[in-house]
């Protein structure tokens, strides 16, 4: 039987043993953030950013969402069209966004458009649907991969569908033990 020092020794032992065997990452965006400017309607940004928590070991999370940051440059409302705003992977759409309020499983039906009033903002956290997994009990937003990441934006203003193509390049970078 191990005494109460042996087992802290042995715990200690194995999690620097575990940390110096694990290879370790550096995220980074490039750029950190991409911003449009429609100056006649509106300006856009998205940011990437990580909900995700650290497992220990000094490992680093990637990004996992954006903060998208709409202005309204008009005196009119513009509406962010959801069912046509989608995730951009590697220069292809792949799926739509889930943001506070849509319920998991739910991520992938019909969503009503954000409105942005004149001269007003829009701050939103939002994440890819098909980034989602379920284990066990939990479901969970991953990681981005690396490449590009973004969002094909659908405004209507003034009745006229405006897109626009928000992209930024996600980098891992191993860091040396």
């Amino acid at each position: 039987m191990f005494t109460k020092a042996k087992q802290i020794l042995f715990m200690t032992v194995f999690i620097l043993l575990v940390t110096g065997c694990i290879d370790r990452y550096v995220w980074k965006a490039d750029p950190a953030s991409f911003r449009v400017d429609n100056n006649k309607y509106y300006s856009s940004q998205i940011t990437p950013f990580s909900s995700l928590t650290s497992p220990g070991f000094g490992i680093d999370t990637g990004y996992n969402g954006f903060i998208l940051n709409i202005h309204n440059h008009t005196d009119k409302i513009l509406k962010l069209d959801w069912d046509k705003t989608y995730y951009i992977l590697n220069g292809q759409t792949y799926g739509g966004f889930m943001f506070e309020g849509i319920v998991y499983r739910e991520r992938n039906n019909p969503k009503p458009p954000d409105i942005i009033f004149p001269n007003g903002k829009l701050l939103k956290n939002i994440w890819p649907n098909n980034l989602v997994s379920f284990s066990g009990k939990y479901w969970h937003n991953e990681e981005f991969p690396e490449g590009e990441n973004g969002v094909y934006l659908t405004l209507i203003a003034d009745g006229k569908e405006i897109n626009e193509k928000l992209t930024v390049n996600i980098l891992r970078t191993p860091v040396k033990n």
